[in-house]
């Protein structure tokens, strides 16, 4: 299967999910806000799509869900046409068979890299 992130960076992450990385506590829930919401908030990928991305944050619940409610929900539409239109180019939703973080709701805002 294909790969968004350049090999020094899936290195870097197979190591983190080696190591254990994944284990302890869930990473989405211990980042700290780029930007916070109501039930959302805005974090770095530490491990971002580079072969495509020129930034990479994620939207992220605020608790430690797989799904969300319909205020969430809500909250999500309202930032998908404010805030994240006017930041970022796409989102992305990862299909639950490729999720590497399992339980935390969560999409992938990006600003695609230039053509080189």
């Amino acid at each position: 299967m294909g790969t968004l992130r350049t090999p020094e960076t899936k290195e870097r992450y197979d190591d983190f999910i080696a190591r254990g990385g994944l284990k302890n506590s869930c990473i989405l829930c211990d980042k700290e806000p780029l930007r916070s919401f109501t039930y959302w908030k805005i974090v770095t990928n530490d491990f971002p799509f580079d072969r495509i991305a020129k930034s990479h944050d994620m939207l992220v619940l605020l608790h430690h869900a797989d799904s969300i409610t319909e205020a969430e929900r809500e909250e999500l539409e309202k930032l998908k046409n404010g805030y994240v239109n006017e930041h970022y180019q796409y989102i992305i939703e990862i299909t639950p068979n490729t999720r590497s973080i399992p339980g935390h709701y969560h999409l992938h805002l990006v600003v695609a890299k230039e053509n080189e």
